[in-house]
Order: C-alpha cells, then sequence, then structure tokens
C-alpha cells in the first residue's frame, strides 16, 4: 500500500515542498541528530550584545517548529494561496512554531486522499469533499473540529453556516464551508434600451419578465428575444430552481415538512412556459446546450437569462460579451410575497484527518489562518471566491475588477443550502428537472399543477421507501434557517 501511495503522489503532485518561512533551527525532537557550534566567547560590548542576541534566541527556541502539512486540489487559487502561506510562514508561524507545508494536487486528488487514508498517511488537514465525508467519518479517517483545544471560537463564527450531513455529521463538526455559487438574473442593457425599456423597467416579479421579454422580442424583429433557456437539466437548476429558494424557502425539499416539493416553483414554471407560447423565448433551446445559451447571450441575442457566479467569468472570458449586461436581482413570484435569505451553494475548504491530534493546537492555528476573513477577503478582491462570511466580503478594501463578482456577493444574510434526500432515493418516471424541461420544451401551455402535483407524488412515495433512519438525518440544523432575521 505504501508503496503504491509512494508512485502516486509522485505521479499527481502539482505542487510539493515546505514554503520557507522557518529554517530548522527549532527543536525537532531529535538531539541526537542536531549539529551545535559555539560561538567564540566575548567581552564588553560584545556581550552586551551577545546576552540580547542569546534571550532573542531563546525566544525563537521557545516555540518548538512543526511542520502542519496540507493536501488540496484547488489550483485555481494556487498562487495568492501560496502567498498567504509565505507570510504566515515568515511572520505568525515563526512566533507560533509552525510551518506549513502546503502540496496542490491535480486531478487524481481524490484517489490520492483515498489511498492515503487508508495507509493511516494522510496530512494534517485536507480539502474536504462532499462525496467521500459520510465514508471517511464512517472509517475514522477524520477528527471532529470539537477535538482540537480551542477550537469554541471558529465553531462559533460558522455556527449558523453549518448544515447536517454536510458539515456536521452524528453531532460532531467535520469541516466548515468557506465559499458560495451563488445566483442571480443577467440583462442584455443594450437589448433593453433598443426596446425603449430603462432600468425602472428591469423587472422584479416573474409577471414583469414575461412583458419585457415580449417587448425585447418584439423589438429585434426576429434578432433577439427576450429570454434564455437550454435544454440541458443542470441549467434548470442553477438558473432558475435554486434561484427561487428565495421564494419558496427551500429548492425542492421542504425540511420542515419533510417532504418533496417542487410544486412550489409553479409560478415560475408557468411564467416561463406562458414566455415559449408567446415565443419570446430564443428558439431552438431543445436542443441548445449551457455553453450555447450563454454563448448566444454574450453575442447579443438574448435579453434576460438566470446565471450563477461562475458565470463572471464565462461572460468576460471563456465567451467575452459583446453587450452591456448586469447582474440583477431574482425575480419574485409576487410583489407582495414573502422573501427568505439569499440561496447560496457552498463548498468546503479544509476537514481534519488523524494526524492532528499529534499537535492539535497547532493544527488548529493553521485551520484558523485557512479560514480566516482577511485571507478570504482577499481571494474575493481577486474574484476567486465569494466567502460564506458576509464579514469577509466587508472587509475588502478594492472592488473585484471581475465584472458581476460584486453584484453576486451582495447579501445582507445568506442561506448556505444544505444538502436533501433525493441521493437515497430512486425515482420512478421522470425527475423533476426532466419534467420542467418537457414543459418547457413544449410549444402549447402545459397544466403545470398537474405534472408537478405528480412530480412531487412521486418523489415523496419513493422517499417513503427509504431508511428513514437516514432520512431524518436531513434536517436543519438548530439555529439554521432560511427565514430572515430583519
Amino acid at each position: 500500500m505504501k508503496r503504491t501511495l509512494t508512485a502516486l503522489l509522485a505521479g499527481t503532485v502539482v505542487l510539493s515542498g515546505v514554503l520557507t518561512g522557518c529554517g530548522n533551527s527549532g527543536n525537532t525532537g531529535n538531539s541526537g541528530d542536531t549539529q551545535k557550534t559555539e560561538a567564540p566567547s566575548a567581552s564588553g560590548a560584545d556581550k552586551t550584545e551577545a546576552a540580547a542576541g542569546s534571550k532573542e534566541a531563546e525566544k525563537e527556541a521557545s516555540a518548538e517548529m512543526e511542520i502542519i502539512t496540507v493536501w488540496s486540489d484547488n489550483a485555481h487559487e494556487q498562487e495568492l494561496r501560496e502567498k498567504q502561506i509565505a507570510d504566515f510562514n515568515n511572520g505568525e508561524g515563526k512566533e507560533l512554531g509552525i510551518q506549513i507545508d502546503y502540496k496542490v494536487y491535480g486531478d487524481k486528488y481524490s484517489d490520492t486522499i483515498k489511498i492515503a487514508a487508508q495507509a493511516g498517511e494522510a496530512p494534517d488537514l485536507f480539502r474536504a469533499d462532499s462525496k467521500w465525508m459520510q465514508d471517511f467519518v464512517d472509517n475514522g479517517f477524520l477528527t471532529p473540529i470539537e477535538d482540537l483545544p480551542g477550537s469554541e471560537g471558529l465553531l462559533e463564527k460558522y455556527k449558523d453556516l453549518v448544515a447536517n450531513q454536510s458539515h456536521v455529521f452524528n453531532g460532531k463538526t467535520y469541516t466548515l464551508p468557506y465559499n458560495l455559487t451563488t445566483y442571480g438574473f443577467v440583462i442584455n442593457k443594450d437589448l433593453f434600451a433598443k426596446a425603449g425599456l430603462t432600468e425602472a423597467d428591469y423587472p422584479t416579479t416573474w409577471e414583469e419578465v414575461r412583458d419585457v421579454a415580449a417587448k425585447i422580442t418584439e423589438a429585434s424583429e426576429g434578432k433577439a428575444y427576450g429570454l434564455g433557456l437550454s435544454s440541458t437539466l443542470w441549467t434548470i437548476s442553477s438558473f432558475y430552481t435554486m434561484p427561487a429558494g428565495q421564494n419558496t424557502g427551500h429548492y425542492g425539499y421542504d425540511w420542515n415538512a419533510k417532504k418533496f416539493d417542487y410544486s412550489a416553483y409553479n409560478p415560475m414554471i408557468k411564467a416561463i412556459d406562458e414566455m415559449v407560447a408567446d415565443g419570446s423565448v430564443f428558439p431552438g433551446f431543445e436542443t441548445l446546450d449551457g455553453d450555447g445559451v450563454r454563448a448566444q447571450f454574450s453575442a447579443g441575442n438574448i435579453g434576460m437569462i438566470g446565471a450563477a457566479s461562475f458565470d463572471c467569468a464565462v461572460y468576460t472570458t471563456q465567451f467575452p460579451a459583446v453587450c452591456d449586461w448586469e447582474v440583477i436581482d431574482v425575480p419574485k413570484f409576487s410583489a407582495d410575497q414573502v422573501t427568505y435569505k439569499r440561496f447560496g451553494n457552498p463548498t468546503n475548504l479544509l476537514c481534519v484527518g488523524t494526524k492532528a491530534m499529534e499537535h492539535p493546537e497547532k493544527v488548529l492555528k493553521v485551520l484558523e489562518f485557512f479560514y480566516d476573513d482577511k485571507n478570504a477577503s482577499e481571494m474575493y478582491e481577486n474574484g476567486l471566491y465569494i466567502p460564506v462570511r458576509t464579514e469577509a466580503v466587508e472587509m475588502a478594501t478594492k472592488t473585484p475588477e471581475l465584472k458581476g463578482w460584486e453584484a453576486f456577493a451582495n447579501f445582507d444574510e445568506i442561506f448556505a443550502m444544505p444538502p436533501v434526500p433525493d441521493t437515497l432515493i430512486t425515482v420512478e418516471g421522470t425527475t423533476y428537472r426532466e419534467a420542467i424541461a418537457n414543459i418547457w420544451a413544449n410549444g402549447a401551455l402545459d397544466d403545470v399543477d398537474g405534472i408537478m402535483a405528480d412530480v412531487d407524488k412521486r418523489y415523496n412515495d419513493a422517499l417513503q421507501k427509504a431508511d428513514q433512519s437516514v432520512v431524518a438525518l436531513y434536517e436543519l440544523k438548530d439555529g439554521v434557517t432560511a427565514e430572515k432575521s430583519k
């Protein structure tokens, strides 16, 4: 196993080596291996300087230097993260006797960490992945953050952002959310102007979206259309149903009622179904994939489209927009409805390996460093992450250059979307996304209420067949709610 691990690590590592900040001057615990040299004796002023130097050396030696190993596969943030780590190693880390050894792996990271964990050779901290978190917890490969002495402060900062079965397992916290994918609605300002529409006409409800889409389509005389859709299923959730959580208080599974409720989206589904019937949707979307519809928006052929924060890079570098575009709020279902916190899909950063218990206090310091608001704020300023904590966004000292990025990070309160038990079930017939895609692909108006009621029934029937003790784990953590606090 160890030979296999060594070979794999050698083949997949992208970045290796300790970022130097302090040499091996500290006590390594192997005094027999340490070379000692003695300076010649001094007198007078030399003795004073020597004494001062001795005290300084004593101070430096008082903190035992230990290496804390950290593995990740977040290559896109590597340059800035390395700089932050170098500053830590040369500053606070040196004072605390900590040196961070940071390695970034390629696309085989998941295999690498699994093999390392099974061999008992996993690092102190490593990037968490929801795909294997439960297995790692069950197999004892992870240490709860609560087991790190002094971790109460860090846990308190994230208490309203953690979720059962994502961060908390069996009542213990094994990772923390770090950044978010957030959602919005993107408009082509040029097409708005061509249709005689101003900022006062930016739609705030789906009824207004329908009206504006018709005006843009009419004014464009067959060259552009009001709304963009795609048949690719991920766009239905990322552009429309997940963002609509602000209107429903959930994104398909009601944690309070403990049942699936995709019918809650019906006002939006009906409005888009009507736009298709109106001829206000970009034609041919039934065969248009996610990149295809975004390319059409970038080319100036679509007036409005749902979007996620990752689309800032799409419309800036992947398909550079030739139109002037802007991010606006997700449309409401009705003007007078109750709205919930803005929804964001969280991504975790690090979890704690069992090796951490060899030096738990110092591992905690490194974990706090990685989750520090100041470092997260730098990531935001550089268009790398939208921090899950609003405090980190507010700490930014400059506006991000990436167009639209600031708008996607504009939220007072965030609901970090918890997992739902859809992975526990096998649904007979179409999935909710397939059902919605079929409704929109049909040029005529559909029985949305009837179709979505059938979807809910099939999902909830399947849920009843699942292990109810496991289903029960999918509930909101105490104190966590989608409802606004103000």
